[in-house]
Order: C-alpha cells, then sequence, then structure tokens
C-alpha cells in the first residue's frame, strides 16, 4: 500500500499506477522508498480497524495520517443511518432464522430423512418407530419455532438486545437429542 501527495493531500495510490503515470522512466522492480519520495509517492502502513458496534456503525478507511514521519491508514467510524440500521436487523433475523432452519434439517438428516418437515409427516405412521421418530420432531420443531420467535419478540420489545448472529441464541434453542426416541 502506497500513498501519493499531490498538493499536499495523501490520496491511495500503487506502485503500478506509478509505473503507468511515468512510462518514460525505468523503475527497478523493487522500487527504493527514495526514489518513492522523489515521485511523491510513500508507503502507507496497514492499522487494525477499531472495534465498534457493527450494528450501530460502520467503519470506512479515512485520509491517512502522517505520524512520526510515517504514513499511517486511519479509519473512521461512522454511524449507520436508520435506513442501514434496518437492513442490517432485518439480515441479521434472516440470517438467525436460515440458520435455525438448517438446525432442524440437519437433526432429521442424522436419521436419514429429507429434513425436519419430511421427518414430520412420520408422525401418524402405523410404523411405531417412524411415528415416535415424526412426534418427536413435531415437538422439538414446534418448540424450537416457538423459542425463537419469543427471543426475537423480547428484541422487537427492547427487553433485550438484538443477537448479532446465529450463535448468540443458539443455546437458548431447545436441545435436538434423539435419546431414547
Amino acid at each position: 500500500m502506497h500513498i501519493k501527495l499531490t498538493n499536499g493531500v495523501p490520496t491511495r495510490y500503487t506502485v503500478g499506477q506509478l509505473r503507468r503515470d511515468n512510462p518514460q522512466v525505468s523503475f527497478p522492480k523493487d522500487i527504493p522508498p527514495g526514489t518513492l519520495a522523489q515521485f511523491g509517492v510513500f508507503p502507507l502502513s496497514a492499522t487494525d480497524r477499531p472495534p465498534h458496534n457493527e450494528l450501530t456503525h460502520k467503519v470506512v478507511e479515512g485520509t491517512p495520517a502522517q505520524v512520526n514521519g510515517a504514513w499511517l491508514q486511519v479509519w473512521d467510524t461512522v454511524a449507520l443511518t436508520q435506513g442501514e440500521v434496518a437492513e442490517k436487523l432485518a439480515q441479521i433475523q434472516e440470517d438467525i432464522v436460515d440458520a435455525t432452519q438448517q438446525r432442524l434439517d440437519d437433526f432429521a438428516r442424522t436419521k436419514g430423512y429429507d429434513g425436519i418437515l419430511s421427518a414430520c409427516t412420520y408422525a401418524t405412521s402405523p410404523t411405531a418407530t417412524f411415528a415416535a421418530e415424526g412426534q418427536y420432531c413435531v415437538a422439538q420443531r414446534d418448540a424450537t419455532w416457538a423459542k425463537l420467535y419469543q427471543v426475537l419478540g423480547e428484541v422487537q420489545a427492547n427487553l433485550r438486545p438484538m443477537p448479532t448472529g446465529y450463535s448468540d441464541i443458539e443455546a437458548e434453542l431447545p436441545a435436538l437429542d434423539w435419546g431414547d426416541v
């Protein structure tokens, strides 16, 4: 990463751009810092993005700053617009719902069913084993969705913070275990 100073203003710049901007100059493969400086080009040191609340803010790259003679990458934390917050929350909720469905489907597949819906259709099977597994899946499916929608209702009622992802609520969902079924 590099920057180029133009009228004292640093902008992102690459060595490839330097070569294209100066076709009459034969640069070595590794251009020494002194040669870069002659063209107003300086190395830009990467810095870590600052921690931030991803539900309310985003981090964008700001204007590089010179600190103790070195150019450093700068990050600005910017508040999300109401629309961006709503979009982010909707995406998180969709991801959580999708992961919950995947969890149920994966569980049913451990017994050879196509998914939770397939397993639930066996609840009235005349075969005792299939009926027991189907009834268990119906109960677990219903309990899982009831708990998830309870959590999401608590979020909407401002009784708890919005989960940042499925892993934040997974432990609250009913355990899925065939046990004695």
